[in-house]
């Protein structure tokens, strides 16, 4: 290892891996532990997915069981979709990337070289934003506070209305640029 570095180097190499956990502080304790937590799960992509289900399902029957809590769960709506658009939203923005130079963000001639699709928001991110929105909102149920008297139609009305305008939108902007955010109905060459 000596070769590697020179002689100044080597005492701060040494320096850094001997810097034990108790010399942390709290929050870089924390963060080192939800990085191990983090390695450990992201393989799991299915399992993950249904323990977020699982959690949904908690909620809503929380939800119907209390027949209350719908302005939450509206909130909880807006905020599944705006993490859902950062999902399936490219993450250089074709737009403005037109704009900006005389190169087109998607390869237009068989010469042109490939950029596959990167998210703006990636798969573990935005499971993690709707796990730990769940994981907040479910004990919410459990006090009255929270528990908005409102006209629960009129909300649901307005979700799907805002839904149908986004999501128009969105597939609007996919269909000009030729971009798809999912591996289903992709050309997949060889075995």
């Amino acid at each position: 290892m000596s070769n590697y570095f020179s002689g100044e180097e080597q005492p701060q190499a040494s320096k850094i891996n001997e810097k034990s956990l108790a010399d942390k502080t709290l929050f870089e304790k924390i963060d080192l532990y939800q990085n191990i937590i983090k390695d450990k799960i992201i393989i799991y992509i299915i399992e993950r997915w249904i323990f977020v289900l699982v959690l949904l399902l908690i909620y809503l029957t929380r939800m119907f069981v209390t027949k209350g809590y719908y302005c939450l769960t509206y909130c909880i709506g807006i905020h599944f979709l705006n993490s859902f658009i950062g999902f399936i939203s490219p993450l250089e923005d074709p737009e403005e990337a037109e704009l900006n130079s005389d190169d087109s963000f998607l390869p237009q001639k068989n010469n042109e070289e490939f950029k596959p699709f990167q998210r703006k928001v990636k798969e573990y991110t935005f499971w993690s934003e709707v796990c730990g929105t769940l994981l907040v909102a479910i004990p919410m149920t459990f006090f009255r506070g929270f528990d908005i008297p409102v006209f629960w139609p009129l909300l649901l009305v307005y979700f799907i209305l805002i839904f149908t305008l986004v999501m128009r939108k969105q597939i609007k902007h996919m269909i000009k640029y030729k971009y798809l955010p999912w591996d289903a109905g992709k050309i997949r060459y060889g075995k």
